[in-house]
């Protein structure tokens, strides 16, 4: 997870951001602002979610077998199925941003930055 500050990062659906506990496992993972900003004077930080997995083999076999449940279905975020079904997400933060392609235009931005 990247530390983000940028408004427009924070409210871009495009950008999956994710909440944790104290010892950083996720709390949850969504393409909504979270936590939301009611109060700003509270030291919140926002953590962008950068989608790195390391599974075990029967892991990743047993995520393959869980069938979808709603939160994923109507996020469109896969790791949150681990989080419906009970299972932790250890969470780690890096200051590498790297170049992600979630859309068209990032992969236009994506080729500029090759050449």
């Amino acid at each position: 997870m990247v530390h983000i500050t940028d408004d427009e990062e924070i409210k871009n659906s495009n950008t999956v951001k994710v909440i944790v506990d104290q010892n950083n496992f996720a709390l949850y993972f969504s393409r909504s602002p979270i936590p939301f900003p009611r109060a700003t004077d509270v030291g919140a930080k926002y953590y962008k979610h950068k989608g790195v997995y390391a599974f075990r083999k029967e892991a990743l076999l047993d995520f393959y077998r869980l069938p979808m449940l709603p939160l994923e279905a109507s996020e469109k975020i896969e790791c949150i199925r681990y989080l419906e079904y009970g299972k932790r997400i250890k969470m780690v933060e890096t200051n590498v941003q790297g170049v992600e392609i979630d859309t068209p235009e990032d992969l236009e931005r994506a080729k500029k930055l090759w050449k």
